[in-house]
């Protein structure tokens, strides 16, 4: 087991009146030496996937975070909203968001029965039918004080196909944009044909842009099983000082069983990718990075008892072992019994980490999880530690 050193918990952003979860988080060291911090603000105190992408940032290192910087990119509407928002700063100095974006479709009083609820609702105001519309790009050149956008992103032949039982499109905030030598861009997405409606059918995908995020194309497939048993879904990915393309996935069976993570690679810029390889790790989704010393650490979220974030460090980014896991941070709360009773949910949301490394050699790791309050809300932490 891997010990880590030097362990400072952080609080980062909790809405001050209770009103806005915020999840889904997305962390990258700024040129300047400044952490920006993404996250999605819902519309609600729930989680529901249907608010606006902000950002908060830090001048030391991640010890504080000044609520002053606090920046909605793309406000949400009566009419629709954007998720699940992902940054990375490329060599010029533009910062790069990447979101997914939805509308609704009628009004309607749903259920909070985890299904069409799309993760619960607050009371007194029930859902409306959400559904994906796209994904779209984000940009600044001025360290986020202004942005440019939305720039539509071309995802075909992986598109929305309209069952609310289903994942669209997607990805996690830790699913960055990566800079290729040849000037390139490249993220990682997963979805399903049109057609594809089994469980079991979601794919992992690179799109690529050769005109710094303008325009888009479907670039490789990284993991797929036609068989459709296995499903490859918010894949976490980075590239190493030698170029190679590492990735690891969240996966699950037709069964709905959350599987461990599996592993990939690619030698030619993700042009092609070796058959995956089951890994012992268990949790989901993954945020990886390649360390100042050379090693590649791997975080995600636990989500089963004692539940929190996880890490685990690989001496070259390719072979991955339970031996060299590690506690990020552990506890948290799950979901509040008295919230289950009131409003028949059963919602264990925590985690989705997402990492970087300052200079000085310290790593944070941010993720979401549940307060204690009554009821719960999801907020932001961090955590700051050596290894």
């Amino acid at each position: 087991m891997v010990k880590i050193r030097n362990v400072e918990q952080v609080l980062v952003y909790k809405d001050p009146k209770l009103a806005h979860a915020v999840n889904q988080v997305s962390i990258i060291t700024l040129q300047n030496g400044e952490l920006l911090m993404g996250f999605n603000e819902e519309r609600y105190p729930v989680h529901a996937d249907s608010g606006q992408s902000c950002f908060i940032k830090s001048k030391d290192g991640g010890k504080t975070w000044d609520p002053a910087t606090r920046k909605v990119v793309w406000p949400y509407t009566e009419f629709g909203g954007n998720w699940d928002c992902a940054f990375a700063q490329i060599s010029d100095g533009t910062i790069l968001m990447h979101v997914r974006v939805c509308s609704f479709i009628a009004p309607r009083g749903i259920k909070a029965d985890g299904d069409q609820a799309l993760g619960g609702l607050p009371p007194g105001k029930p859902e409306r039918l959400k559904r994906q519309t796209g994904y779209a790009i984000f940009k600044s050149k001025d360290n986020g004080n202004t942005w440019t956008g939305p720039i539509p992103v071309n995802t075909s032949p992986v598109a929305d196909w309209g069952d609310p039982r289903v994942h669209e499109v997607g990805g996690s905030g830790a699913g960055h944009i990566v800079e290729l030598s040849d000037g390139g861009l490249i993220f990682a997405l997963s979805g399903r044909k049109d057609g594809e409606r089994a469980i079991g059918y979601e794919r992992s995908f690179l799109l690529r842009s050769d005109d710094g995020g303008d325009n888009w194309e479907y670039w490789s497939t990284m993991a797929y099983d036609p068989a459709g048993i296995i499903g490859w879904e918010e894949p976490g990915m980075t590239r190493l000082k030698d170029g190679k393309l590492i990735c690891l996935y969240r996966t699950f069976y037709q069964t709905n069983r959350q599987d461990n993570m599996w592993f990939n690679y690619s030698e030619d810029d993700g042009i092609t990718w070796s058959l995956p390889k089951r890994t012992s790790l268990w949790g989901y989704p993954a945020d990886v990075l390649q360390l100042q010393d050379g090693r590649v650490l791997a975080v995600y979220g636990y989500r089963k008892a004692p539940y929190g974030v996880r890490g685990c460090v690989s001496e070259d980014g390719m072979t991955w072992d339970s031996k060299n896991e590690f506690v990020i941070r552990e506890g948290g709360v799950a979901i509040g019994q008295a919230w289950r009773t009131e409003f028949g949910l059963n919602y264990v949301h925590i985690g989705y980490p997402t990492v970087t490394q300052l200079k000085d050699g310290t790593i944070v790791a941010a993720f979401h999880e549940y307060s204690d309050d009554k009821p719960p809300i999801q907020y932001v932490r961090c955590t700051r530690f050596e290894l």
